[in-house]
């Protein structure tokens, strides 16, 4: 009775973690945008051939978050462009302030939120 409880553990504390680390890589590897499919078949062909160090080299290499990046860079140009106008004309009308207006494009940019615009800014209002 109690050789299956032992089985059991380290099953679900070494086999377990492996199974996982190589579905999440699988999944990200198809799931990932701008790769050709020669490089996508070239992972999967690596996670088969070295199932615990390719999964590993894979999510070092290429981290999950870079994919959400990839999608917001990779976003339609026009609709960009289009959406700075219009808080360009949002900001000339009134409608936004200056530090309104300078964290919504930072945002729609994709630069940091809270790094200040200008030396003024910098040096806390003062000019030398």
């Amino acid at each position: 009775m109690d050789s299956w409880f032992w089985t059991a553990l380290m099953f679900t504390i070494l086999v377990v973690p492996v199974i996982v680390l190589f579905g999440y890589a699988v999944v990200d590897v198809v799931q990932r945008h701008g790769v050709g499919s020669v490089v996508k078949l070239l992972w999967l062909v690596a996670f088969c051939v070295l199932p615990i160090v390719g999964p590993l080299v894979y999510l070092v290499i290429r981290p999950p978050g870079i994919r959400a990046q990839e999608e917001h860079l990779a976003g339609d140009e026009s609709t960009r462009v289009a959406e700075l106008m219009s808080l360009s004309n949002l900001h000339d009308q009134g409608k936004l302030t200056d530090e309104e207006f300078r964290q919504v494009k930072a945002a729609s940019i994709g630069g940091y939120e809270n790094s200040p615009g200008s030396v003024r800014e910098q040096r806390g209002g003062q000019l030398l």
